[in-house]
């Protein structure tokens, strides 16, 4: 098995500041939905909650040389509300959970894209890539983890009914040079919260 290189880059320039804990109440989905080549409505299923969210995939698969399915996506698009007012979030880090097989030159690029509906100007992205440097193939399971040093954050809460708006994340792989295959099976995410 050849050696795997990876590497992270967080794109686009967004303000941080200091993350406070998270608000009283757990915040209830009371909204979601998801698009994309990569999750068809009947082919994907969230369960969980912003605690412990799941997407479980069932048609995420790429492969090349392909001219039709060499690069797909999945974008979630969720609501949550009984969020006590004074408070914003954002998307830390997403994972997604998969299989992949590079013959020797083959290169996966995958990108995970955060951003609220009504401030669509204000995303965030993060890629990563996966490459095959060695002289045979690779072969295994995987996660994909892509974090975001410079975040896209909700708008501020104002009431405890107050929700923070639709939030989108859309995750996309692609791959490139030399026969290869990967499978999503599943995707979660880190929430993190702060005073505003």
């Amino acid at each position: 098995m050849g050696p795997i290189t990876t590497t992270l880059t967080a794109l686009l320039s967004l303000t941080t500041l200091a993350v406070a804990e998270s608000p009283a109440g757990t915040p209830r989905i009371n909204s979601i939905s998801y698009s994309g080549s990569g999750c068809p409505q009947t082919q994907a299923k969230f369960t969980g909650s912003l605690n412990d969210p799941t997407l479980t995939f069932n048609h995420f698969a790429i492969e090349y040389p392909n001219t039709v399915n060499r690069t797909a996506n999945c974008q979630i698009h969720l609501q949550a509300k009984g969020v006590s007012a004074g408070w914003q979030v954002s998307v830390k880090d997403t994972f997604v959970d998969g299989h992949v097989t590079l013959d020797p030159g083959a290169v996966l690029d995958y990108f995970s894209t955060v951003y609220y509906s009504s401030s669509a100007d204000d995303s965030a992205t993060s890629k990563g890539t996966l490459s095959n440097d060695g002289s045979s193939r690779i072969d295994k399971a995987v996660t994909l983890q892509n974090h975001f040093t410079d975040r896209a954050w909700s708008s501020c809460t104002t009431s405890s009914d107050d929700g923070f708006g639709i939030l989108n994340i859309n995750f996309r792989g692609a791959l490139r040079n030399e026969k290869s295959y990967f499978e999503a099976t599943s995707e979660t995410w880190d929430f993190e919260w702060r005073k505003c």
